[in-house]
Order: structure tokens, then C-alpha cells, then sequence
């Protein structure tokens, strides 16, 4: 190169760097770029900071609430939404945490997720339970896992995923197994949708995300029903199961007639409320002494 002209080399030396420039570039941007890998939401090892404890610590029998929701505070004291059931004075509560409840800044994080990170995080939460359930045998305590809602398809999840394993009864109202796929992805794309009669989904005409907190928890939601559980649960015995539905459920929806149907033939204790809305569970004398009926029979 020395023999070329003195023009001509500064051209070739001009063009190799923009060359080398633009390799290093591509080679080198992401240092240039502020981004955060996605990692599961840490879980504290002291169990105790996984729940929280209401009423009778004393008592031989332990409820572990899973919320509705998603949401990012964890709920009030749940004996006020079991405060029509007989009893529950002497019972002990423990409301589990979720993903969003241990550690809320999930959505100031990052500003996108995937469908595996989504089920990574739905899977935190039910770590937490497991632990729980854990803590809680370990003390001796008869277990009983109640799910309603986002926290139905939570206990489902942990069933797919865990089986029955140590936990006496689960109570799970007012969730879905399969639910309809157009409310899966519109939920992973930010849309809601709602029940009309607790028959087929609509898209909601106002009820959308406000905020990415909401966004997220949307998402979250999601991802819990992204499975198909009837398939998820084929070769799983529920006959600690009780299944509590509404047929006029606009949040969720009723439960599909193979729903309702694959759940019995496993063994499931299923409670139909029919015109039964998404809280009837807690309201309806009627539901509610079939359910304590329910929990009370022997296995």
C-alpha cells in the first residue's frame, strides 16, 4: 500500500476504519445499551415473610389463601370474606404471597416479558405455596388450599405441577381449567374480556390496562391459564378436590361442560351454583353449607 498515492492511501485507510468501526459496533453494542436479563423474582428463605397469619395460630387447622387478582398488595384479612362460614373463628389463616405481593416493582423492572418469563414468575408464586404448605405440615397442621380466582387457577397450576402431595383438601371457586383461548392471548396482549352470563367471552368495552403495574398483572394472569389443565391432569387423582363454580360467572366464566365433566370422572367434589355469580361461593348459605359439607366428609 505504501506505493499508492498519498491521496488514493488515505481513501483505502478512511474506508477500513469505518469498516472496522462498524464491526466493532455490531460486535460490541449491547455494552452500550442499559438492559436488565430477566431473573425470577427472589424468594425470602424465612418462610415466615411468605405469608401472613391471621386468628387462631393455635388451631389444628390451617386455610392457605391464594387471592384473586393478580394484584400487587396483598389482600385484607381474608376472615372477612369466610365470614358466613361456620366456624371460621377457630380456624387459622394464612394468606400466601404471590409474585407481585413479595416484590411489586416487577413492571419498573422490565419493561417487556415473554410467555416463559410470565410462567417463571406465576411459578414463584407457587414456590411460596409450597413452602407454606411445607412450614405449615411440618407444625402438624391439617391443610386445606384455598384458591379463588387468579388464585383458583394458581392451585390448579400447583396440582398440574405438584400433585395433591401433602395438602389435605383444596378448596378452588370461581377458576377455569381450560380457559377459552381468545381471553388467554387477549389477557398476554393487555385486553380483558368478560362473560356475558357466564356464557361466551367479550371483549371488555372499557376495562383495559391503566398502568403498566395493571398491564403486567393482566399478563400474569395470562400466563397462569395459558396451559390446557384437563390435559395437564389427565393422570391425576382429585379426590381432595372441591371445585366450586358459578354458571353466571361474568368474570371467568362457568366451567365448560368437559370441564365440569373431566373433574368428576378424577374424582372431584364439584359444586354447581347455578345463576351463582363470581362471589357466590362466599354468600350463598346454601353453597356454602354444601361446601363445608364437602370438606368434612372423609376421603
Amino acid at each position: 500500500m505504501s506505493n499508492l498515492p498519498t491521496r488514493l492511501r488515505q481513501i483505502v485507510y478512511l474506508r477500513l476504519s469505518a469498516l472496522l468501526c462498524a464491526a466493532l459496533l455490531a460486535a460490541g453494542c449491547d455494552q452500550f445499551i442499559d438492559r436488565q436479563e430477566y431473573q425470577p423474582t427472589p424468594i425470602p428463605a424465612d418462610v415466615t415473610r411468605l405469608f401472613r397469619a391471621f386468628r387462631n395460630t393455635g388451631s389444628d387447622t390451617v386455610w392457605i389463601v391464594e387471592q384473586g387478582g393478580p394484584q400487587h398488595e396483598l389482600a385484607d384479612d381474608p376472615r372477612a370474606e369466610f365470614g358466613n362460614f361456620p366456624n371460621h373463628g377457630d380456624l387459622l389463616f394464612a394468606l400466601a404471597h404471590q409474585t407481585l405481593t413479595l416484590e411489586n416493582d416487577l413492571a419498573a423492572r422490565y419493561e417487556e416479558l415473554s410467555l416463559a418469563d410470565l410462567k417463571a414468575e406465576v411459578d414463584v408464586s407457587l414456590e411460596i405455596l409450597r413452602r407454606t404448605i411445607r412450614h405449615c405440615k411440618a407444625q402438624g397442621k391439617h391443610v386445606v388450599v384455598v384458591g379463588h380466582s387468579f388464585g383458583a387457577n394458581l392451585a390448579t397450576r400447583y396440582l398440574a405441577l405438584e400433585g395433591p402431595g401433602d395438602v389435605d383438601r383444596f378448596l378452588i371457586m370461581a377458576g377455569r381449567l381450560d380457559m377459552p383461548r381468545v381471553v388467554v392471548d387477549g389477557a398476554l396482549n393487555g385486553v380483558w374480556h368478560h362473560f356475558t352470563s357466564g356464557g361466551e367471552p367479550v371483549r371488555h368495552p372499557s376495562l383495559q390496562p391503566a398502568t403498566s403495574q395493571h398491564y403486567t398483572e393482566l399478563r400474569i394472569a395470562g400466563a397462569a391459564a395459558h396451559d390446557r389443565y384437563t390435559a395437564r391432569l389427565a393422570g391425576t387423582e382429585l379426590s381432595r378436590v372441591i371445585y366450586v363454580y358459578g354458571t353466571a360467572d361474568e368474570a371467568i366464566g362457568r366451567l365448560s361442560e368437559a370441564e365440569d365433566s373431566f373433574l368428576r370422572s378424577r374424582g372431584s367434589t364439584v359444586i354447581k351454583v347455578e345463576g351463582g355469580h363470581h362471589t357466590s361461593m362466599f354468600q350463598d348459605p346454601e353453597t356454602i353449607r354444601r361446601i363445608v359439607e364437602a370438606l368434612q366428609r372423609p376421603l
